[in-house]
């Protein structure tokens, strides 16, 4: 059985999804592998892969979550081992997980150069692995025509041929369809699927804002699961703030600094999903008291301010498990539009 070498163009193109759209789909059974885990929470003290502890848990895997990574970080994985004993480890490991018949669903960086220096990007792993390569590409007409020209000088030239394109995160399928397939299918590259945008995929769980930041709950962990759409940054007044229409949505992140009592006490009243004190400051007990009553996480977090919300400005927004509702977006949108 084939495995799959699942990469990309460019950061957040959702190879994940389109993994998991491709296992939900198939009749045959898949474990996955992610070398280089590059979304690490800590759990029961040990470190993990967000995605892997989401197939784990869809795909119902029996593996170890060890199993599912090598490494976490660049230069810890590059004076751990040397490029010989990164190969004996990868074929290793997925000799492991196909065992019982099974194929191996192999997800590698936020790009196809990502992880060159170490022997863990798609071409390296593809010689060590035998599969085939799949690109995830998403963008506009244009973008992923040179994505997709750039890509195939690029494994040609290495003498990597690639098994198809899924084209995510489309504006417009029609236009995609009518005016880029024919020129992909000029670069001999074969379109999988082509997969419309799809809003709900970019909503987070205010949960998982939490494990990114390493934050401690502090009150209203009832409100964990509550979804987070926009973010809000409580840096001036009350009275400014409740004069802009963003401070008034539902399903909001507010990000201020633990001694703004007063930000705090207005968004608990304002349809907030949860809020990120910084400076490492708790408010006083009565604000934890009405925080707990109405479900609304309160997390401290170190950073300050301003670092904090650049960061979860460039947080990816993925699916997690308890994301029921997008994994059900992915059942139905996703998977069957995906032609292996």
């Amino acid at each position: 059985m084939n495995n799959l070498i699942i990469a990309s163009t460019e950061e957040e193109a959702g190879k994940t999804t389109i993994g998991l759209g491709i296992a939900l789909s198939s009749p045959k059974k898949y474990n996955y592998f992610k070398p280089f885990g590059d979304r690490p929470i800590y759990k029961k003290k040990r470190l993990i892969d967000y995605d892997a502890k989401l197939f784990k848990n869809i795909l119902e895997l029996e593996e170890e979550y060890e199993k599912f990574c090598i490494g976490f970080d660049h230069s810890k994985i590059k004076y751990a081992y040397d490029e010989e004993t990164i190969k004996d480890i990868i074929t290793e490991r997925v000799q492991e997980l196909s065992s019982n018949n099974k194929s191996v669903i192999v997800e590698t960086g936020q790009d196809w150069r990502f992880g060159s220096s170490i022997s863990l990007d798609p071409a390296s792993l593809y010689q060590m692995i035998p599969g085939e390569v799949i690109l995830v590409v998403p963008g506009s007409r244009t973008n992923i025509v040179d994505d997709l020209t750039a890509s195939a000088r690029y494994f040609n030239a290495l003498d990597i041929p690639i098994k198809g394109a899924v084209l995510n995160k489309v504006d417009s399928v029609e236009d995609i369809r009518n005016f880029a397939i024919p020129d992909i299918e000029e670069l001999g590259i074969k379109v999988l699927g082509v997969i419309p945008y799809i809003d709900d995929l970019d909503l987070t769980r205010v949960s998982f804002i939490n494990d990114m930041l390493f934050g401690k709950v502090v009150a209203g962990d009832e409100g964990l699961d509550n979804i987070v759409e926009h973010v809000f940054v409580g840096a001036l007044s009350v009275e400014e703030m409740v004069r802009n229409p963003l401070f008034h949505k539902e399903r909001k992140l507010m990000v201020t600094g633990g001694d703004r009592t007063d930000v705090i006490l207005a968004s608990l009243d304002e349809n907030t999903s949860g809020i990120i004190l910084t400076n490492d400051i708790i408010p006083p007990s009565n604000i934890i008291s009405k925080a707990d009553r109405a479900g609304i996480p309160l997390i401290v977090i170190p950073l300050d301010t301003y670092e904090a919300a650049q960061r979860i400005e460039h947080m990816d927004t993925i699916t997690t498990i308890e994301d029921d509702f997008k994994i059900e977006k992915i059942r139905k949108l996703i998977t069957p539009n995906i032609e292996l």
